[in-house]
């Protein structure tokens, strides 16, 4: 089959009736990106049995996006509202695959990023307080174990769901209750080494 007419043209429109709707693949897929060092295919995979315990399969695409397809959508969703999920302590970063997701994109921007307060005070050192600070660096998702229990009071270590389209602090201008003020130095852990921080 020969469409002649689109020799003429600069682009090539699709019309809904090209598409193949038997092939809803995407509906059961999930992209995922892990930030930093790649840990390999094996330790990507037995995430889905030791983790998540459930049928699915991962292909890796030479771009570096990561596909994991699963049974039903009961274990997909399943697996998104779980998370984040850590890989040799990187973040697995997952989104439900776009209708028309485009392999060669960078389009997760969102990621979640580990972040150190050090010497922070430790009458700051809770939830809502650790809420408030990281939301001015992006969206909270949890603190460390040994923050929560101040077993390690060096710093505070919270996972932060940051842009990396938008520059990041390196500190934070905090008023104390006292009035005080506090500049709180922010560290930010396994960022992609191009990532620039605002000072």
């Amino acid at each position: 089959m020969h469409f002649s007419a689109l020799n003429d043209i600069q682009s090539c429109p699709l019309l809904t009736e090209d598409l193949d709707h038997s092939c809803d693949d995407w509906k059961l897929c999930v992209i995922g990106y892990v930030f930093g060092k790649f840990p390999g295919f094996r330790a990507l995979n037995s995430i889905i049995g030791n983790i998540w315990k459930c049928e699915a399969t991962l292909t890796i695409c030479e771009s570096g996006w990561l596909v994991y397809k699963f049974q039903n959508e009961e274990d997909k969703f399943s697996v998104l509202c779980e998370g984040p999920y850590l890989v040799y302590g990187r973040p697995l970063i997952l989104r439900p695959m776009s209708e028309y997701f485009d392999f060669s994109c960078s389009e997760m921007t969102h990621i979640p990023v580990w972040i150190k307060f050090p010497n922070l005070p430790l009458k700051c050192w809770t939830p809502r307080c650790l809420s408030k600070l990281t939301s001015v660096l992006g969206k909270p998702i949890q603190c460390d174990k040994l923050t929560s229990t101040k077993e390690r009071l060096s710093y505070a270590r919270v996972l932060v769901e940051v842009d990396l389209l938008a520059d990041l602090r390196s500190y934070i201008n905090v008023i104390l209750p006292n009035r005080n003020p506090l500049i709180q130095r922010v560290i930010y852990e396994t960022l992609h080494k191009f990532y620039q921080c605002q000072r």
